[in-house]
């Protein structure tokens, strides 16, 4: 039987291929964190018939509170769908209260401040939700 060894090149060439193509597989750079302020939304009503705001309030806590998704729409109109961060999804345990993410959920048309991870895959915008505060009232106009 033949002894089977492979040249420097192409272990070389083998470990530079696996070094340049997987971090583009894996989804490329790390995500920063962010902070995004927009009004809390129920997902299935705005994305069905486009409501929003406080006309639409005592709906979307009910929408919310039976599971449909939540959502965050901003000043420009990007509209996320947030989710819920991972490590605390796996280890709830871990993480002490308040939530941000079951902020975000009990707060319908509120304006709030979202620190997370922004994903985008096919077209959908998601915030992993990190941190989340009711966003301060700007200041009034001056005359």
């Amino acid at each position: 039987m033949k002894n089977s060894r492979f040249s420097p090149f192409v272990v070389v060439s083998l470990a530079a291929i696996f070094l340049f193509v997987m971090p583009l597989l894996a989804g490329g750079a790390p995500r920063k964190i962010v902070t995004i302020k927009g009004e809390i939304l129920d997902m299935g009503c705005f994305i069905s018939r486009g409501l929003a705001g406080q006309v639409h309030r005592e709906c979307a806590t009910k929408c919310l509170a039976n599971g449909v998704p939540v959502g965050l729409v901003t000043a420009d109109s990007t509209v996320y769908y947030l989710s819920q961060n991972h490590d605390r999804a796996m280890d709830p345990t871990s993480y002490g209260p308040p939530d941000p993410f079951e902020l975000c959920r009990r707060s319908p048309a509120v304006v709030m401040e979202i620190t997370g991870i922004v994903w985008e895959r096919k077209g959908i915008k998601e915030l992993e939700v990190k941190a989340a505060r009711v966003a301060p009232n700007p200041p009034p106009a001056t005359p």
